[in-house]
């Protein structure tokens, strides 16, 4: 079949292909998940087992080494990493790129279900699979209202019964980081004189207590044409209940669990500092699903939190203050680059101006630019990738490059047409003759960028979107250059009049002058031996010597400049709340010069929070100035040091960022069978 032929032609034919292209286009582009960032999945399964009152050696005798004996044999299993801190103990397991996570979230289901025991008063083994999305693109504080009497820390429960389910139920949120606050309890005061003077020991109360605390059904009973349900119903409601708790009972006399004790009503002991601009507080924050469009989800959030503000949590007397979220970053980063790709699509055709030195030609020409960026967009959704700052750094990469292909075939169009022949031959013969070049042209440009879709290791993840983007954008201006390039020359050869040349316009004449100094230049350089070799050896020097002085630094991937600064403390062990909550008052003191206002010139600070709890000690800053966020990285650094024994980093949220602080580190892990010979050694 004659392709090009059969586009001048059929001109209707082409220009509804460039219609469904363009469309099909918009609607990939309205389609496609909005993220900073492409999505990096590396498969990870967590597996977090709590123990109260277990000290980390426990934790890891009786429950870490027992889970890892059965999980280091799953199929795929890269790395396991495990953790043991008071209390709670968390097994890690990373797999290799391409794993399917539901299936190793079966697999380690099952194997967590080898474990043969536990020691009493183990909680059941909680499994997530969140993927490396582990750090929260939404931060949210809940407060309580002016006036309210009651602590803020107290509504522990009254969130998590009341208010998580709605932020967990919408579209694209995977899990909710939820730092601070108390639990509701039941407390039981013992009287330890009257306790003695019964003959009881604490551990008599705990076991009458967990016995009595149960329901028991105890099958059918049938009675003539019915059966009954027989069930004890022995589960506290009430501290009644549990004041009337029988000890001990000798037929004479009954000892309850009142006589030797005052039940009421509690909250459970405080472990977690939050602070919020001076404020006290609970941390929430929102982490997303893999591959979800954070704008759109972010907006969703937004809503449900105003929903909540003003149905469940003004008559409580508390409220959640939106502290921080990616839109402003994303959206000013991606209109960044799309202002970009407007004015290099506006530059190319200036240039396009000024050397074919005709708006017809240039008009032709420049079709392939926004056809070829669309028909992207296409290739894009229908291989399920988002819209982020690298994918559309490759289309911006790419709108030069578009035109090379629909340059080549106009001017040799243009140089038939000048033959003297007619619209249609200089049409089918220009773009004929040249198409073999611009197929191999093609074709040495994709084969560059083409293998990076490949790649399955993190480094393909992140510039897969790129290759995308260039290899279809290219690919199909190809095809631009040999159908809709020729059908439109034939057009507009055919509509318009021949005129008599009456003078070159600025444009064109500057086009013309430029191009006359260039081939003059070009014939001088290789006219003799020894103007060639000079030619070839300068040129070849003046580049090396060009990208030896503007070579710039050397850095995996670009840091960005988000306005988030985080700060991670290690502190030293066996902190209490009282220690951690004064830490957190030293940051605020030291930071209030900064609040609002810029000071000792230094940017000022709009939000900072403080989570102090036994597992994480971090905090977190927005600037008031949204590009000068970095420079408040050393006084953070003074703030930390300022406490002794503290150790620490501070550091702005990277572009590329997913797991909390881990954005642009080096790990190395120091291993062995003396714990206390590690920790020298690592210090």
């Amino acid at each position: 079949m004659d392709f090009i032929g059969f586009s001048i032609k059929k001109p209707v034919t082409v220009l509804v292909g460039v219609i469904l292209v363009v469309l099909f286009g918009i609607i990939g582009l309205l389609r496609m998940p909005y993220q900073l960032s492409p999505t990096v999945t590396e498969p990870e399964i967590t597996v977090t087992t709590t123990w109260r009152g277990a000290t980390p050696y426990e934790i890891e005798r009786d429950i870490i080494e027992e889970q890892e004996k059965v999980l280091k044999g799953i199929p795929g299993l890269v790395e396991m990493e495990s953790d043991s801190l008071n209390g709670r103990g968390t097994v890690t397991l990373r797999f290799s790129i391409g794993t399917d996570v539901d299936n190793a979230l079966l697999r380690v289901s099952n194997k967590v279900n080898e474990v043969k025991a536990y020691p009493e008063g183990v909680d059941r083994p909680v499994i997530s699979a969140t993927g490396s999305a582990t750090s929260p693109v939404i931060w949210m504080i809940l407060k309580a209202e002016e006036g309210n009497p009651r602590g803020i820390d107290t509504y522990k429960t009254f969130f998590e019964d009341e208010v998580k389910q709605h932020l967990e139920r919408v579209e694209g949120v995977a899990d909710l980081f939820l730092g601070g606050g108390r639990a509701e309890e039941m407390h039981v005061v013992v009287n330890p004189t009257r306790l003695a003077a019964y003959g009881f020991t604490i551990n008599d109360m705990i076991n009458t207590l967990r016995a009595e605390n149960a329901n028991v059904s105890a099958g059918t009973l049938g009675v003539g044409r019915r059966d009954f349900r027989i069930r004890t119903t022995a589960e506290f409601k009430s501290p009644d209940d549990i004041e009337s708790v029988v000890l001990r009972s000798t037929g004479q006399r009954r000892v309850l669990l009142g006589d030797v004790a005052e039940v009421r009503h509690g909250y459970a002991k405080k472990d977690t500092a939050m602070i919020h601009n001076g404020e006290d507080g609970m941390a929430v924050g929102i982490m997303p699903e893999v591959g979800t469009n954070i704008l759109e989800m972010t907006d969703r959030v937004y809503d449900v939190v105003q929903w909540l503000n003003a149905e469940k949590m003004r008559p409580r007397g508390i409220y959640i203050d939106w502290v921080y979220d990616q839109r402003p970053y994303i959206n000013g980063a991606i209109n960044l680059i799309k202002q970009n790709i407007a004015i290099g699509g506006v530059l190319a055709v200036i240039v396009l101006l000024i050397f074919l030195g005709s708006v017809r030609s240039t008009v032709v020409v420049a079709t392939a630019i926004p056809i070829s960026v669309f028909g992207a967009f296409v290739a894009m959704h229908l291989m399920g990738r988002n819209l982020n700052v690298v994918s559309l750094a490759g289309i911006a990469f790419a709108v030069g490059m578009l035109v090379d292909s629909a340059i080549v075939v106009i001017e040799n169009i243009d140089r038939h047409r000048k033959m003297g022949k007619s619209p249609f031959d200089a049409a089918y013969d220009g773009a004929t003759e040249v198409w073999g070049a611009i197929l191999a042209s093609t074709l040495t440009t994709v084969a560059v960028f083409l293998p990076v879709v490949f790649l399955e290791e993190e480094a393909g993840q992140l510039f897969r979107d790129i290759a995308i983007a260039v290899v279809s954008a290219i690919t199909l201006s190809l095809f631009v250059s040999v159908s809709v390039i020729p059908m439109f020359s034939k057009q507009i050869f055919s509509l318009a009049k021949e005129k008599k040349k009456t003078g070159k316009r600025l444009l064109a004449g500057f086009g013309s002058k430029a191009v006359d100094a260039i081939t003059a230049l070009v014939a001088r350089a290789i006219a003799t031996r020894e103007s060639r070799l000079v030619t070839v050896v300068s040129l070849t020097a003046a580049a090396l010597i060009t990208a030896y002085a503007l070579f710039p630094k050397m850095e995996y991937l670009p840091q960005g400049n988000r306005n988030l600064v985080i700060s991670i403390l290690v502190p030293p062990p066996g902190l209490s709340y009282e220690e951690r909550q004064h830490i957190g008052e030293n940051f605020m003191r030291g930071a209030q010069p900064h609040m609002g206002k810029d000071h000792g010139g230094l940017p000022g600070i709009d939000n900072m929070f403080y989570v102090g709890s036994p597992g994480i000690m971090l905090s977190g800053a927005i600037s008031t100035q949204e590009k000068r966020a970095g420079e408040l990285l050393p006084l953070f650094s003074r703030l930390i040091f300022s406490n002794p024994g503290m150790f620490g980093i501070s550091m702005q949220a990277g572009i590329f960022q997913t797991r909390l602080g881990r954005g642009r580190t080096v790990e190395v892990n120091i291993s062995g069978s003396d714990l206390n010979g590690i920790v020298q050694s690592a210090g």
